[in-house]
C-alpha cells in the first residue's frame, strides 16, 4: 500500500464514527426531553483594544487548515434523528468557502458579564440547520470596542469529537508566542496511566474486569441523587428548558492549586472537586436544605466525571463515571480523604474501559428507544457533569494575536462545570438553568471560599486574588437570607 492509499484509508476511518458519535448525531436522549444537540464551545479571549482580536481575514487560513487536515471538519454526517441506529459517516462537502465558517459580531461592552451574555446568545445558534448546509462547527468573532475582553468562540458539535479531541485541534491552530508550533499539552501519563491498569496479573485483571462489568451494567439503575436545595428543580427534569446561563469563576493561580495538591497528597482534580463539594455544602446549609439535614454525611450528591481516552484523531473516546461529592462530610481533611479514595479506586479499576465497551460494542444491539432511555437515566439523575482539561502551560497566539485567557463550556441538559488550565491559571465555567436553580450565581464565590478553607486546613498560603474572590461570598449570602 502506497502513502496516498494509507492517507485515504486514515481519512475514511476518521470519517466513520463510533457508535457514541452516531448516537450524538441521531439523538442522544428521547424526543420528549426536547434536548438540543450538544455543543462544545471554546472561548479564546483577547485583552486590550479590539484590534488585538483576530479578524475574519485572519481566521480564513485557520479554517482552510482545519478542513484540510481533519475529515470530520470538512464533512456533514449522513443521517439525522432516527428510530433505528443506522451506520453513518461524515460525507465530505464539495466546496467550503472559509468565510462561511466564520461569523462576526461587533460589541461595545465594558463588563465581562455583558460579553458572556452575548456568548450565550451565540451559543444558541444551531449548527445543524439544513439551510446552513455546512460542517457542524464555526468560529464566532466577538470583537469588543469596550473595556471588556474580545472573544473568539470555536464552536463544535459534540458528534465531531469530545473535549480532548477538540483540545488537540486547538493545539494545531494555536502557536507559541514566538510563532513556533505548540507541543502536545496533554500530560504524557493521561493515556499511559489507563494502559498501565491492563499491565497486571491475569488473576487481578479478571477480578477487576468482573467488578468493572458489574458497576457498568448497573450504572443506569444506581440511585438518584437526593433533591438538595441546588438540584431539587433540575434532577430528572423533563422536558429540557432550553435555558442555559454561563457563569464565570475568577481565575485560580495554578501554582496555588499545585501547593494544595502536594499538601493534601492528592491529585489536582481531587482539589477541584473537593472545593466544589465545600461550595455545595455551604450553598445547601445557607438555604436550610432539608435533605442535607436529614441525611448528613450520607447525602447523595454526585458529579459525572468525563473520563477521556485521548487519540490523534477527532473522535468521541470518553465515558462518564459518577463520583460522590460527599457534601455532607464535615471538614476539608475528611472530604479530601474520601474523594482521594473514590478517585483512586476509579483510576485503578477497569470501569472506564468496560463503560467504553458497553457504549460502543453492546448498546448498538439494543432497541434505539431503550438506548436513549438508558442515557437519559444516566445523565439526569446527578447534579453536575464535571470535566477538567489541561491547556497550554505558556502564553499562546491565535492568528498572530496574543491569547489572554481560554475557557470551555458544554451545552447540556445537565448543569456542567468545566475547568481548563492555561498560562499558569485555571479557568472554570459553569453552565446551568439560572431560573431553575435559585441563586446559582453564588457558586463561584462559594467555590473560592472552599479553596480558602482547604488551604487553611493544610497550612497553604492563600493568594490575594483567591482571598478577594472568596470575600464576595459573605456579602452575597447575607443579601439572599
Amino acid at each position: 500500500m502506497n502513502n496516498d492509499q494509507e492517507i485515504e484509508k486514515d481519512k475514511q476511518k476518521s470519517r466513520r464514527p463510533s457508535f457514541i458519535s452516531q448516537l450524538l448525531v441521531q439523538g442522544l436522549l428521547p424526543l420528549k426531553t426536547n434536548s438540543e444537540p450538544i455543543t462544545i464551545n471554546t472561548l479564546i479571549s483577547f485583552e486590550g483594544a479590539h484590534e488585538n482580536c483576530p479578524t475574519e481575514d485572519d481566521l480564513v487560513p485557520v479554517v482552510e487548515q482545519l478542513c484540510r487536515h481533519h475529515p470530520r471538519l470538512s464533512g456533514i454526517p449522513t443521517s439525522g434523528f432516527s428510530s433505528s441506529f443506522s451506520k453513518c459517516y461524515f460525507e465530505e462537502c464539495d466546496t467550503i468557502d472559509p468565510k462561511d465558517m466564520i461569523r462576526s459580531v461587533e460589541l461595545d461592552c465594558d463588563s465581562l458579564n455583558d460579553v458572556i451574555t452575548i456568548v450565550d446568545e451565540e451559543a444558541n445558534v444551531c449548527l445543524r440547520h439544513k439551510e446552513r448546509n455546512l460542517p457542524w462547527w464555526e468560529f464566532v468573532i466577538l470583537s469588543n470596542k469596550g473595556e471588556a475582553e474580545s472573544i473568539v468562540i470555536f464552536r463544535t458539535d459534540h458528534a465531531i469529537g469530545d473535549g480532548f479531541s477538540i483540545g488537540q485541534v486547538c493545539m494545531k491552530i494555536l502557536t507559541n508566542s514566538d510563532g513556533s508550533p505548540i507541543k502536545d499539552f496533554l500530560p504524557k501519563g493521561m493515556k499511559s496511566n489507563k494502559d498501565s491498569v491492563l499491565r497486571q496479573s491475569k488473576l487481578v485483571l479478571a477480578w477487576k474486569l468482573l467488578c468493572g462489568i458489574g458497576k457498568t451494567m448497573i450504572l443506569p439503575w444506581r440511585r438518584r441523587d437526593h433533591k438538595t436545595a441546588f438540584g431539587k428543580n433540575t434532577l430528572g427534569r423533563l422536558p429540557y428548558s432550553g435555558i442555559r446561563k454561563s457563569i464565570i469563576f475568577d481565575p485560580i493561580p495554578l501554582p496555588f492549586l499545585k501547593e494544595l495538591k502536594n499538601a493534601a497528597e492528592c491529585s489536582l482534580n481531587d482539589v477541584l472537586m473537593v472545593a466544589l463539594s465545600q461550595a455545595m455544602n455551604e450553598y445547601c446549609e445557607e438555604r436550610d436544605c432539608p435533605m442535607l439535614k436529614k441525611h448528613g454525611a450520607k447525602t447523595r450528591c454526585k458529579v459525572l466525571i468525563a473520563v477521556g481516552f485521548p487519540s490523534e484523531r477527532l473522535h468521541n473516546g470518553f465515558c462518564m463515571s459518577p463520583v460522590d461529592l460527599s457534601i455532607g462530610v464535615k471538614g476539608p481533611r475528611d472530604r479530601i480523604a474520601r474523594t482521594r479514595r473514590i478517585t483512586s479506586d476509579l483510576k485503578s479499576s477497569l470501569e472506564p474501559h468496560c463503560t467504553m465497551v458497553l457504549g460502543n460494542k453492546i448498546m448498538p444491539f439494543l432497541p434505539s428507544f431503550l438506548t436513549r432511555l438508558v442515557f437519559h437515566e444516566i445523565y439526569t439523575k446527578y447534579h453536575f457533569i464535571f470535566s477538567s482539561v489541561p491547556g497550554p502551560a505558556d502564553e499562546v497566539k491565535l492568528a498572530g494575536k496574543k491569547v489572554s485567557r481560554c475557557r470551555v463550556f458544554v451545552r447540556l441538559v445537565v448543569p456542567n462545570i468545566t475547568a481548563l488550565s492555561y498560562n499558569d491559571e485555571v479557568h472554570i465555567l459553569l453552565t446551568a438553568d439560572d431560573e431553575a436553580i435559585s441563586n446559582v450565581h453564588l457558586l463561584p464565590a462559594l467555590y473560592m471560599k472552599g479553596l480558602v478553607k482547604i488551604a487553611t486546613e493544610f497550612g497553604v498560603t492563600v493568594p490575594e486574588v483567591v482571598q478577594d474572590a472568596a470575600c464576595k461570598a459573605e456579602g452575597q449570602l447575607f443579601d439572599i437570607i
